[in-house]
């Protein structure tokens, strides 16, 4: 296998690695029924300012955990069994629970502030962009991503990965009407709860890799 098919194989799978762990398509009912009295102008706008600050999240994880995790001290085998067993934690709870991450707290808000459209700042921010997108998960896995290789090889994995990933998702945002219409709120169900079972699946994966990594350190 050469050099190039190999890198395009990595970064193929980063990028389908983290449109799971996102999951754009499971956000959408939630996405949905925060922006029902909303126009399309508007609903375009809550859409590009959310994904916007998700990516800007997601980069700087990317880019600076690894100076974080030197920092304290942290190696990656370390990391990525803590981010498996939360990732785990988390593809759980979002199976088990119809009630996305974050709802309360924006049912809160929209309350405090007497409606939805002078909350929209807010929302944006909370739940949409965080932790909806940019969430325990999708954080934790593009820090793995950009160590997955040595050198610039991981680093333009990770970075690619959430351009791609978040175009997808500003795409899926404002199609969401069309998506709805067409799939349906119970076929966008059925795929955000598939996209739990591979997420728990990546996440029992990246455990068992850290696990591997510290007994060959150890040489337990």
């Amino acid at each position: 296998m050469t050099f190039l098919t190999e890198f395009i194989i990595s970064l193929f799978a980063g990028i389908l690695t983290l449109f799971v762990i996102l999951d754009p398509i499971g956000a959408l009912p939630f996405f949905q029924a925060f922006t029902i009295d909303l126009s399309d102008d508007e609903r375009n706008k809550l859409a590009r300012r959310s994904v916007l600050i998700a990516m800007g999240l997601l980069l700087v994880f990317a880019y600076l955990g690894a100076l974080i995790l030197n920092l304290l001290g942290i190696g990656i085998y370390d990391f990525e069994i803590a981010g498996g067993l939360l990732l785990l934690i988390f593809a759980l709870r979002d199976a088990l629970f119809s009630e996305p991450l974050g709802a309360r707290e924006t049912t809160s808000v929209k309350e405090k502030t007497g409606g939805l459209n002078r909350a929209l700042d807010t929302i944006a921010v909370i739940p949409i962009a965080t932790p909806l997108l940019a969430g325990p998960g999708s954080l934790t896995t593009v820090m793995l991503l950009t160590q997955s290789k040595q050198g610039w090889e991981g680093l333009v994995i990770g970075g690619v990965a959430i351009l791609f990933d978040c175009g997808l998702a500003l795409a899926a945002f404002r199609m969401s009407g069309k998506l709805n219409k067409r799939i349906g709120p119970s076929g966008l169900l059925i795929i955000g709860k598939v996209m739990d079972i591979l997420m728990a699946a990546i996440a029992i994966s990246y455990l068992f890799h850290g696990i591997q990594g510290i007994i060959q350190l150890t040489g337990i």
